[in-house]
């Protein structure tokens, strides 16, 4: 398997996109595992990462981000969950470990770090240098999200729960509008959105902002486009392209990263009628 997964990202027209076809090879690796293992029992694929395997998103992505199901009954325990799926991942041949472990009581996050992977697959890369995915899973999600359970195909078939589309959306203008630093990745995902027309999931937003910002506020469309618009005005669109332009397979995508195109996007954004009047 090992050797199939570097043989499939080599057909990678660059370094970077080489790295980007491996490790979203050890994406489906990891989160199969993490099935197996009663995974999602407990948690929900959740970001960028569960937009891109779940619903194509045409950009690669970095991390693995979770939250905690409204219907778990049971504690989760990464430090279990991380040490069962790196076993796995040894039998499949990988040079794996577990570095960062953090069991706090909001965030348990952890580091799949593979050793001697990246100069096999391209000879840029040193020897010595790790491919590290992180694994984090919010333990105090704002309450709201809509759950769904879905299968996957990846190496082999396999199911994760996740969060809906209006539910996603909203998650991500959360980042959009408080995340402390410009992501293009989070822009770029707002376009897809938008360009799907995906309405948003506004009781989770609310409920987002108020945990965070710990400001109750009553959000209706033109309050939630008034906020993006400023948020847009601010924006260094040069710097969103810089974070954005290794994570994209066509590089004439960067050309959407213009501010008018993001002002007329969020004049569409609608709250989901079945969960926002």
């Amino acid at each position: 398997m090992k050797e199939n997964m570097i043989a499939k990202a080599r057909e990678g027209k660059s370094a970077i996109d080489k790295l980007n076809r491996l490790r979203e090879e050890l994406h489906h690796l990891i989160l199969q595992e993490a099935d197996r293992k009663g995974a999602f029992n407990q948690i929900c694929f959740v970001g960028g990462t569960a937009l891109r395997i779940l619903h194509g998103l045409d950009r690669f992505s970095e991390d693995l981000d979770f939250s905690l199901s409204l219907q778990n009954k049971n504690l989760f325990q990464l430090e279990t969950l991380s040490k069962a799926v790196v076993k796995s991942l040894e039998g499949y041949g990988f040079d794996c470990h577990i570095e960062r472990l953090k069991t706090e009581r909001n965030v348990q996050s952890c580091l799949f770090a593979f050793r001697n992977l990246l100069h096999q697959l391209h000879k840029s890369f040193q020897p010595t240098q790790k491919l590290a995915i992180r694994f984090e899973a919010d333990m105090r999600p704002p309450a709201g999200a809509h759950e769904q359970v879905s299968p996957v195909t990846g190496i082999r078939l396999y199911k994760v729960r996740h969060f809906d589309l209006p539910s996603l959306f909203a998650g991500k203008l959360h980042a959009v509008l408080y995340r402390v630093y410009t992501k293009g990745r989070d822009l770029y995902d707002f376009l897809w959105y938008t360009g799907k027309g995906v309405s948003v999931n506004g009781t989770f937003l609310e409920n987002a902002i108020e945990q965070t910002q710990k400001e109750k506020i009553q959000l209706n469309d033109k309050k939630l486009q008034e906020l993006l618009h400023k948020k847009f005005e601010e924006i260094d669109f040069a710097k969103a392209q810089r974070d954005v332009a290794p994570f994209l397979a066509d590089p004439e995508s960067l050309s959407l990263f213009d501010r008018d195109l993001f002002l007329n996007a969020a004049n569409g954004v609608k709250f989901s009628e079945t969960v926002k009047k």
